[in-house]
């Protein structure tokens, strides 16, 4: 007959591990957000966009889990609406031009926009002030 098999020792109640904790805490955060944001590593976050082109002002109009509503005040033609999405985008945000572009999407209204060198928090916090 074979020795029995030794299992894994288990924390003890009251006991955790630091990696389990960590990764409690990082599911926590993450879940606080909207899914239309996400973390890109190493320091950049995509935000997935519904971009209305033509409209008479650029505005924040719906932030929900699916995509952030955008109304682009230019037209959808030769890349206008594009290049003022991302210009807007950089405004509300505060980050420069340069940290913002276009991952997929560039010609549908359906976007994906990568921000870099920003936080999740960072990006919902401008969005949610920017939607009021």
């Amino acid at each position: 007959m074979p020795p029995p098999r030794k299992s894994k020792s288990q924390p003890k109640a009251g006991q955790s591990t630091r990696s389990s904790s960590a990764a409690a805490a990082a599911a926590a955060a993450a879940e606080s957000f909207p899914s239309c944001l996400r973390p890109v590593p190493p320091s950049s976050v995509a935000i997935t966009i519904h971009a209305k082109p033509g409209s008479k002002s650029a505005s924040i109009t719906d932030l929900s889990d699916e995509a952030v509503g955008v109304q682009i005040d230019a037209p959808a033609k030769d890349g206008e609406a594009n290049a003022a999405l991302l210009e807007y985008m950089s405004s509300v945000l505060g980050v420069k031009k340069r940290q913002v572009s276009i991952g997929s999407g560039s010609k549908s209204r359906d976007k994906v926009v990568i921000v870099e060198e920003v936080t999740v928090k960072t990006v919902f916090d401008a969005l949610a002030r920017a939607s009021k």
